[in-house]
């Protein structure tokens, strides 16, 4: 018998149920309102905000396994899984909007409970965006007094992003993909790369041969649009529930979030869009 069904035989039946295996009543008491009274809406607030945290944990999670089917070269195996991450982005576009039952008297009732807590500091949020490749240390600062989430960021900015992988991946299958993109500073944003654009136009140009990496690439640009349409949908709500007033912990609320709304993942998989496509199959 094996170690994991000697485990499971040694479970007494009661601790095999809904509850135990989900730790729902854990999970219940982490609803701990701090407005004094206790706001109404503030469990809204927490519930929303907390169920956030754990789709990024999935989020995290999925784009492990998307990294290690692209390093494999499973093509089919990162489609799946690139459709289960946008699948879960249009879920949380959906659970922001939740907020718009939100008044603003009804935020103003408990948000100077919030303290000096903000979006800045979910460092699940942050990780997933350097996991896709968006790095900028400025959000360091957050994290300064918390160092495993700051070792955490820290280790995100060094390694290859997703777009890193996928690029190796096309270069594993002959595609010429330059020298000094796969081996370029992964700490820090690039620009646009004029040899890696002509790669991606050659392989939009070639459907016959290329169709399954273009699907890919349409799943990755479909995952950066989702992206950026829960950041307008946010903005939006940040606007409906406190207009332009500072964010809590001191941003700049919805100026800031529309200062991030142009930002791309897969720059060149945009750009490709304005080839001249007069001369292709």
């Amino acid at each position: 018998m094996s170690e994991r069904l000697k485990d499971y035989d040694d479970l007494q039946i009661e601790d095999l149920n809904y509850g135990s295996y989900l730790k729902i009543p854990e999970l219940l008491s982490l609803q701990q309102l701090k407005s004094v009274p206790p706001h109404h809406d503030e469990m809204f607030f927490i519930i929303i905000h907390q169920s956030f945290e754990l789709w990024f944990k999935e989020i995290l999670h999925e784009t492990g396994l998307l990294v290690d089917y692209f390093d494999q070269g499973s093509v089919s195996r990162a489609l799946k899984v690139s459709k289960r991450i946008n699948a879960i982005l249009e879920c949380l576009t959906q659970q922001i909007q939740l907020l718009a039952t939100l008044t603003p008297v009804e935020f103003a009732g408990f948000r100077e409970a919030l303290g000096t807590g903000s979006g800045f500091q979910s460092v699940q949020f942050r990780e997933a965006e350097f996991a896709f490749g968006l790095r900028d240390e400025w959000f360091f600062r957050f994290f300064e007094e918390r160092p495993e989430e700051l070792a955490r960021l820290k280790k995100r900015c060094e390694e290859p992003s997703v777009y890193d992988h996928f690029l190796a991946a096309l270069a594993a299958e002959g595609y010429p993909v330059p020298a000094d993109v796969l081996n370029r500073d992964y700490a820090r944003s690039h620009e646009l790369h004029d040899g890696l654009l002509q790669v991606l136009r050659d392989l939009y140009a070639a459907p016959e041969e290329n169709y399954h990496w273009i699907l890919v690439c349409e799943a990755l640009l479909d995952l950066d649009m989702l992206w950026s349409k829960w950041r307008a949908v946010h903005i939006l709500m940040v606007s409906r529930t406190i207009g332009g007033k500072k964010g809590t912990g001191g941003s700049s609320g919805a100026a800031f979030l529309e200062s991030r709304l142009p930002l791309r993942f897969f720059p060149e998989l945009w750009e490709v869009r304005n080839s001249d496509w007069g001369d292709a199959r």
